[in-house]
């Protein structure tokens, strides 16, 4: 349920949802600053210290917060549950707005901002891609048009949206699925670009596929998830008064946990008697 409030002041927005741990802080939709590290096991530990480091350098408190915003998912699942976790601490325990934003928007949003060429190329599709093992990736595709997919203010821009959900796929089928999609989309919809952006290391050899099969323009960005696009992508909704409810807010893990899943597959065998 949301709550219409006149939203302003300033942002705690964090991510662990990679193996980048990221904070910012935003006052109003500008950037005040931010620290990112690479240290993929070591986020439960070091996204305090990191929070606190950010805070003592821009003279800030945490009372000076307004709200907080997590990068909610899908990506890594202790992962995700570390921001949301110390998210929902912040918003509990000093009265802050929470937001939830998708890791994947906020990947794709900046590796947008950081792949941007000189010219207009028209309609551009970007799909973020996280590591997900055994060669499948949690991915989306989202969509803009022109130069930037935010403008020389800050702000978001108006045709900035989502083409297809956010999931978890097998490569090599979901590319050739986004190549249908693509040839198939109707002449305003079809994107003269498509810029892969996120941890695409892994998936060399069927990026270099598609880029054989796509006959369009086409480009790969190795990029870390970084929290000042959870911000920018907050600041719209919370200025439209949504907040989520601190009790009920929970990561989008897109599928089960690798445990949960092994044990609900367990309780299934053994109903079935096997």
């Amino acid at each position: 349920m949301t709550e219409r409030t006149k939203f302003t002041g300033r942002c705690l927005a964090i991510d662990t949802s990679s193996s980048a741990m990221t904070v910012a802080i935003l006052e109003n939709g500008v950037l005040l600053g931010e620290v990112s590290s690479h240290a993929e096991r070591n986020h439960s530990i070091g996204l305090l210290p990191h929070i606190q480091d950010l805070l003592a350098s821009l003279k800030l408190k945490p009372k000076d917060l307004q709200s907080v915003a997590a990068g909610q998912g899908p990506g890594s699942y202790t992962g995700v549950r570390i921001a949301v976790s110390v998210a929902k601490t912040f918003a509990w325990s000093l009265g802050l707005d929470l937001i939830g934003v998708s890791s994947l928007e906020a990947m794709a949003l900046g590796g947008a901002m950081k792949g941007q060429g000189e010219r207009d190329n028209g309609l551009t599709w970007v799909v973020p891609l996280l590591d997900g093992r055994r060669k499948q990736a949690f991915t989306a595709v989202y969509a803009y048009s022109g130069f930037s997919p935010m403008t020389a203010e800050g702000a978001l821009a108006a045709d900035w949206r989502e083409v297809l959900p956010d999931g978890i796929r097998v490569i090599g089928p979901w590319l050739a699925e986004l190549l249908v999609h693509a040839a198939n989309a109707g002449p305003e919809q079809k994107p003269k670009e498509i810029l892969f952006v996120g941890e695409t290391e892994g998936f060399n050899d069927e990026l270099a596929q598609f880029a054989q099969d796509w006959q369009g323009s086409f480009g790969v960005l190795s990029y870390g998830i970084e929290a000042q696009y959870i911000g920018q992508l907050a600041y719209p909704r919370l200025a439209r008064g949504e907040k989520a409810d601190v009790h009920t807010f929970v990561p989008n893990y897109t599928r089960l946990p690798e445990a949960e899943a092994n044990l609900l597959a367990g309780v299934q065998v053994k109903k079935g008697g096997i």
